[in-house]
């Protein structure tokens, strides 16, 4: 509908060519003025409302957690198998 409106607007601008030469603020100027951004509106609204449907619906996936440089402590280790000299650094001598 709005852009029925909107062409009804740029041709009324443009009716008998009285835009031509006519000055900004001039009626034929200012019809074709409204019919522009009237669609401008309608296209603002839509990339609007698409981006909120893809955030909500589609969202970007998350990174994953980048690795730990650090070695493991003993309490995140599996248990040693049974048998098995004690984890850590050899006594010295």
């Amino acid at each position: 509908m709005l852009r029925a409106v909107s062409d009804y607007l740029l041709a009324a601008g443009q009716w008998r060519g009285q835009n031509r030469g006519a000055k900004p603020d001039s009626p034929p100027k200012m019809l074709m003025t409204a019919a522009s951004r009237s669609l401008s509106v309608l296209g603002l609204a839509d990339a609007a409302d698409l981006a909120a449907l893809r955030a909500e619906y589609d969202p970007a996936p998350t990174p994953d957690p980048p690795p730990h440089d650090r070695p493991k402590a003993a309490s995140e280790l599996p248990p040693a198998p049974p048998n098995s000299p004690p984890a850590g650094p050899a006594p010295s001598r």
